[in-house]
């Protein structure tokens, strides 16, 4: 005598349907999402920044967010979350939906978040779409300053260690990686204070309170050109075309070499999960507004370089090699609050 169980036959049944359902509902999510991809953008994009106004990454964004507005068709609101060297913003970027219409416009410090505490992110949390620009960083003195060359500048600070002043914004910032930089590959041993702020720092130079700092050539250039500072060298192995005369630093300080260039440019980024196609729409658009007539002139005239030939997983792969870099000199200096190999940063092989 055979004997069929009912209730195995009715679970079989069961199955059969919730596979019936869950593959109806993919397949409805799946032209759902297509049919958004194509109505993007249907309202207003958001982009923020982790950084306060009128800083250089500030100033491009609000020079940037028209031209994108303009090519993306849809109406682009700046919107401002500073705090924690950018990791409050990019926190908020994150936590926001994967639609395309929160925009990230980064500056370098996701680079560094997980080795400095400030956030568990970092670049490889995002889907990295393209450099934006970079504002050089010089060294500079007062228009009254003893040193009148790099040389000079350098000589005193070995013959006299820990006399030399430099200024900087804060630990981990740009200024401090590069002070750090100057004393380990140059040599060199310096007096190194925190002001806060880019303004502070450079104001910090003009009121004779430290000897030297190294700001954004975008905001002291003016003070450049009424002799009120003096330029004594670019940050790179290379002369700046805005200020040609002025030396790379490599030329009075050659170790430094291997690690340039170390820019700072800014970058723009969407939460994973974006649809392909809303990405690609973002890409088109901001590209198309880095190669208007307005940006380029806006370059030119406040001295920033243009940095928009990095795209895709190549910015992955530059903030990599930066990384590798900064990571170590913070961490090498006590700075850092994490070890960087526990998140698998290689140290920068010269």
């Amino acid at each position: 005598m055979s004997f069929k169980c009912k209730s195995c036959k009715c679970f079989r049944g069961i199955l059969r349907s919730v596979a019936v359902v869950l593959f109806v509902l993919s397949f409805a999510l799946s032209l759902a999402g297509s049919a958004f991809a194509a109505d993007y953008p249907s309202k207003a994009i958001s982009l923020v920044l982790g950084w306060g106004a009128g800083g250089v990454t500030d100033v491009a964004a609000r020079v940037f967010a028209p031209l994108f507005e303009k090519y993306v068709g849809a109406p682009v609101v700046v919107i401002n979350r500073p705090g924690a060297s950018g990791a409050i913003g990019t926190d908020y970027v994150n936590n926001q939906p994967a639609d395309g219409y929160t925009v990230l416009f980064s500056a370098e410090t996701p680079a560094t978040f997980q080795v400095m505490g400030t956030s568990k992110l970092s670049f490889h949390d995002f889907i990295p779409l393209f450099l934006v620009s970079h504002s050089e960083k010089f060294i500079v003195v007062a228009g009254n300053s003893p040193f009148q060359t790099m040389e000079d500048l350098v000589e005193a600070a070995r013959k006299n260690p820990g006399k030399v002043r430099f200024s900087y914004t804060g630990p981990g910032a740009s200024g401090h990686i590069q002070g750090i930089l100057m004393q380990n590959a140059g040599n060199v041993t310096l007096s190194m204070t925190p002001f806060g702020s880019g303004s502070e720092s450079f104001m910090a130079v003009l009121g004779g309170q430290v000897d030297f700092t190294s700001p954004n050539i975008g905001t002291v250039k003016d003070y450049i050109s009424t002799g009120q500072m003096r330029a004594l060298a670019v940050f790179d192995r290379k002369r700046s075309q805005y200020l040609p005369d002025v030396p790379a630093i490599t030329e009075a300080l050659p170790g430094l070499e291997p690690f340039l260039p170390l820019d700072y440019p800014n970058c723009l980024l969407l939460k994973k999960g974006t649809p392909d196609d809303v990405v690609k729409k973002v890409v088109d658009a901001g590209l198309k507004a880095l190669a208007d007539p307005e940006w380029k002139k806006f370059l030119e005239s406040t001295w920033y370089t243009a940095y928009d030939q990095v795209q895709g997983e190549d910015v992955l792969k530059y903030w990599d090699r930066w990384g590798s870099i900064v990571n170590w000199i913070l961490f090498d200096a006590g700075v850092a609050r994490n070890n960087p190999s526990d998140f698998n940063i290689p140290r920068f092989e010269k």
